[in-house]
C-alpha cells in the first residue's frame, strides 16, 4: 500500500441494496466516499442477492451477493465477500454496532488492514451490543484502529477510546447548494424530519400570526402531525411533505432565513439528535442565515451574530425576536447568508473533509500501532 493512497472500502449505515433507507447517514457517506475517490481509490459497499458495479465519477459502488437479506446470529458473508475484502488496505465503517461493522472489524484485525469507524447514528443488536452487557469495554467496536467523528459534540461519547481520533465534520456539494440570484421572498424555513426533539412545535408556537413559515419535512408521527396542525391554525403556516431535492433547493433558495431549533435530550450525556447539522450547513451554502439552538453539534456550525444566531433551547422569546429580525430586513438576511457562504466554502467542503480522512488513514499507515497494509 502506498501510505498516500490506500484502497479504501467505505461500509454506509443502511448496506441492504433492497429497502434501502436514504437518509442523512446515507447521503453523508455518499458524498464522503464521492470525494474521497477523487484521493484516492475508493469503493463504496452495499449487499444483495445479486452482484452488481458501477461507477459514479470516480468512486466505485460495489454491490456483494449474499445468501439473504437479513441478519440472524450474524452479517450472512459468503466465501466470495470474505475474499474480496482482502482487496481493501483500509476499511472504514460508517454505522456500528452492526453485524457486518464486527465482521469488518475482525477481518482487519485478521488480515492486517487498517480499519475506522464513523459513527452517523444508528446501529442495532449484534455481538458487540452482547458482549457489552458484560463489561463496557469487552467491544468489538474497540478493535478499530482510528475513530473518525463527525464533530466535538460527537466525540464526547469516545473520550475514553485509546485510538487516534479526527473530527471530520461534514460537507456541501457547492454545485447543487448555490447562492440564489433574486432576493429571498420573506418566508422562514425549517427543514428536518417532524418528530418532537426537532423542535418544530415551539417553533411554530413562538412564530406571529403575519409572519411566513414553510415546513419542509416528513412526518413520522401522525399525532405528533396532528399537533403542528392545530398549532398552525391561523398563522401563516404552510407544510410540504413530499419535497424532492430540486423542491428542497427551491425552498432554501426563497427564504430569509432558516432555523434548526433542536431540543436537547433529557440526559444531554446521551444526546445523538444531532451529531451533525447537515440542514445548517445546506442553507448557510445557499447564502441563508441560520438560526440554531445550543444543542449537540449545531454551535460549533454557526458563527453567532456573524453566519446567523445560536439561541438557548426552549428560549421561545429569543427564537422569534432573531427570526423576526431577518424575515422583516432582507437586506441583513442576505448580508448574513452571505457571510454563511463564505463560512462554508472556507471549512465546510466535501473535499476538506475527504482531505480530513485521508489524513487519518495516512497517520494510522505511518504511526505506531498502525496496521500493516492489507495482503493481495
Amino acid at each position: 500500500m502506498k501510505a498516500s493512497e490506500p484502497r479504501v472500502l467505505v461500509i454506509p449505515p443502511s448496506y441492504f441494496a433492497q429497502n434501502r433507507i436514504v437518509g442523512g447517514g446515507e447521503r453523508y457517506t455518499l458524498e464522503y466516499a464521492r470525494a474521497l475517490s477523487v484521493l484516492t481509490p475508493t469503493t463504496l459497499t452495499l449487499f444483495d442477492t445479486v452482484a452488481k458495479e458501477e461507477t459514479l465519477d470516480r468512486l466505485q459502488i460495489r454491490t456483494f451477493a449474499v445468501r439473504q437479506l437479513a441478519e440472524r446470529r450474524g452479517f450472512p458473508v459468503t466465501r466470495e465477500i470474505w475474499r474480496a475484502f482482502r482487496e481493501y488496505d483500509l476499511i472504514h465503517v460508517m454505522v456500528f454496532p452492526t453485524p457486518l461493522a464486527d465482521l469488518a472489524l475482525l477481518s482487519a484485525r485478521l488480515r492486517g488492514q487498517i480499519s475506522v469507524l464513523t459513527d452517523v447514528g444508528g446501529g442495532g443488536a449484534c455481538w458487540s451490543t452482547h458482549l457489552q452487557k458484560l463489561h463496557p469495554r469487552i467491544n468489538l467496536n474497540r478493535l478499530a484502529h482510528g475513530l473518525a467523528l463527525l464533530s466535538r459534540h460527537a466525540a464526547r461519547f469516545f473520550t475514553d477510546w485509546p485510538q487516534p481520533q479526527t473530527i471530520l465534520y461534514g460537507g456541501v456539494n457547492l454545485k447543487e447548494f448555490t447562492v440564489p440570484a433574486r432576493p429571498p421572498e420573506g418566508y422562514a424555513l425549517f427543514v428536518g424530519r417532524l418528530l418532537p426533539h426537532k423542535g418544530v412545535l415551539p417553533l411554530i408556537e413562538a412564530i406571529l400570526p403575519q409572519t411566513p413559515l414553510r415546513v419542509v419535512g416528513r412526518p413520522y408521527d401522525e399525532g405528533y402531525f396532528r399537533q403542528l396542525q392545530q398549532a398552525a391554525a391561523g398563522k401563516q403556516v404552510t407544510f410540504i411533505t413530499d419535497a424532492d431535492d430540486a423542491e428542497l433547493r427551491r425552498q432554501y433558495a426563497g427564504a430569509n432565513v432558516v432555523l434548526q431549533p433542536t431540543l436537547p435530550a433529557n440526559d444531554p450525556a446521551q444526546d445523538k439528535s444531532e451529531l451533525l447539522g447537515l440542514v445548517t450547513l445546506e442553507a448557510m451554502a445557499c447564502g441563508k442565515p441560520v438560526i440554531v439552538t445550543r444543542t449537540a453539534s449545531l454551535p460549533e456550525l454557526v458563527k453567532d451574530g456573524e453566519t446567523g444566531f445560536i439561541v438557548p433551547p426552549n428560549d421561545r422569546v429569543a427564537l422569534q425576536q432573531h427570526l423576526e429580525k431577518l424575515v422583516a430586513n432582507p437586506a441583513l438576511s442576505q448580508t448574513l447568508g452571505m457571510a454563511a457562504r463564505r463560512h462554508i466554502e472556507q471549512h465546510f467542503t466535501w473535499e476538506q473533509v475527504a482531505r480530513r480522512g485521508l489524513d487519518l488513514y495516512c497517520h494510522l499507515a505511518r504511526g505506531p500501532g498502525g496496521a500493516q497494509h492489507a495482503q493481495p
